[in-house]
């Protein structure tokens, strides 16, 4: 009642303000009827205390919430009812905000659970070659490469939350990144026997961030290695007039059931499944940094046929 009294006090105090001059008004003009006046003031008063304690009735729950910050029972006047209105639809925001949280909250410690576990293979490998009397440096390279690898992956997905702060717009060769990107992966390229080919010089200007697109391309060319078959081969394809970047492996292709769920973080598939070694981030990180580039990106594969992955840069 106190927090309807302040919030309504200057309406009242305008009200029988309105009412002393109407009764002063007649008092001046020489009605001197003390009864029908009093009458009149006593029917006044009634209705007006009437309507505000409806008011405050039917708007319990918004009083009660200014007052104590909640609502014990509803109520359905129409400040109670906007005040609702409004309550519920923030409570459902706060409420999906912390669903995404949580959401969020899992999938680092499924990625670590996950990457903490493949990272355990290269430790382990090096701690036997570093008991061994010989150590073959290309074996060490290989599994130093592994350990790069899995630690820029999980820098990356970290990255992703803050992408807005770590960007620099800016215009590029595509064919001088992608054959960087090539160039970085030659010891996966020879390690595992499989040849990069490029088709053509073709080029086009791209205005992208630099580093998330090699981050981006990095990936892709991670995920051509590692499902093809040795002495097969990538293709690498620049289409000026579609401005878009082909990547083709002689793999062992995704399964049709799989294919609907490729772009899903820590969605490993028939294939992840077989050779142990996927995290399921590879292609979750490709969906994120094309969005953020704005590239789309297309994917055909077929079983035992290699797979196909179409990048198209907006102009």
């Amino acid at each position: 009642m106190k927090a309807y009294a302040s919030v309504h006090l200057p309406k009242l105090l305008v009200t029988f303000l309105a009412i002393s001059l109407f009764v002063l008004v007649i008092w001046l003009d020489g009605y001197r009827n003390y009864l029908v006046i009093g009458y009149g003031l006593l029917l006044f008063g009634l209705f007006i205390v009437l309507v505000y304690l409806v008011d405050y009735l039917s708007n319990t729950a918004f009083y009660q919430y200014i007052k104590h910050g909640r609502a014990t029972y509803r109520s359905n006047g129409y400040l109670s009812k906007q005040w609702r209105k409004q309550f519920d639809a923030h409570e459902q925001k706060e409420q999906e905000r912390l669903t995404e949280l949580d959401q969020h909250h899992q999938n680092h410690i499924r990625f670590m659970n996950i990457w903490v576990h493949q990272m355990k293979t290269p430790v382990s490998v090096l701690a036997l070659m570093a008991e061994s009397e010989e150590v073959d440096s290309y074996d060490l390279l290989a599994e130093t490469d592994r350990l790069k690898s899995g630690l820029a992956t999980a820098l990356n997905f970290v990255r992703l939350e803050d992408f807005t702060e770590d960007f620099v717009i800016e215009s590029a060769s595509l064919l001088e990144l992608l054959k960087h990107s090539i160039g970085d992966q030659k010891r996966n390229f020879i390690r595992s026997e499989v040849y990069p080919k490029l088709m053509s010089e073709a080029d086009i200007t791209v205005t992208t961030d630099k580093k998330w697109l090699g981050i981006l391309l990095f990936q892709l060319i991670s995920n051509a290695i590692k499902y093809s078959k040795p002495d097969s081969k990538v293709y690498f394809e620049i289409d000026p007039f579609s401005r878009s970047l082909t990547i083709a492996d002689e793999g062992c292709g995704i399964a049709a059931a799989d294919l609907p769920r490729v772009f899903r973080p820590f969605y490993t598939g028939q294939n992840g499944r077989q050779t142990g070694e996927a995290t399921g981030i590879g292609l979750y990180l490709v969906e994120t940094i094309s969005t953020q580039l704005d590239i789309d990106v297309s994917l055909v594969s077929k079983e035992n046929q290699g797979t196909t992955v179409t990048l198209t840069f907006r102009r």
